[in-house]
């Protein structure tokens, strides 16, 4: 059993993000620390941020949070005040393992989805980027 977990969730997932969470729950000692982590890749780089109207990534951000909170509600057997809820921009798997050291988490519970060998070479996937450079176990659930 763990004091803390973070599971990052990836919203457009929300079947397989149940499983994991449930996964993550199944390990989490009572009254332990549950952080459901979402990250917005690369939007704010002056590039991509140049194509949106201010106040966007904002928008964005506080609309990933009410997803979240929701997904909670609807689909977990948690109360949504039972856990934190991260939403950070950046390369998916830098933040999760920057979240995970900063909240000093015991173990990442997160998912793998289905890549083909080529995609896996080509862009590598962020599990494999993560299970590659952390320092804490990582709990993959296969999709």
């Amino acid at each position: 059993m763990y004091d803390s977990i973070l599971v990052p969730i990836d919203m457009g997932e929300k079947g397989f993000a149940d499983k994991v969470v449930e996964n993550a729950l199944g390990i989490l000692k009572p009254h332990g620390k549950l952080i459901l982590l979402s990250a917005v890749p690369g939007y704010q780089m002056p590039i991509v941020g140049s194509y949106f109207p201010q106040g966007t990534f904002d928008h964005l951000v506080k609309d990933i949070k009410n997803q979240l909170k929701e997904f909670t509600e609807n689909s977990l057997p948690i109360d949504p005040s039972e856990c934190s809820m991260v939403v950070q921009e950046g390369k998916p798997a830098d933040v999760i393992l920057s979240v995970a050291s900063k909240e000093k988490v015991d173990i990442i519970v997160m998912a793998s989805h289905k890549q083909s060998r080529m995609e896996r070479t080509v862009i590598g996937s962020i599990a494999n980027k993560v299970v590659g450079r952390a320092d804490i176990p990582v709990l993959v659930v296969k999709g």
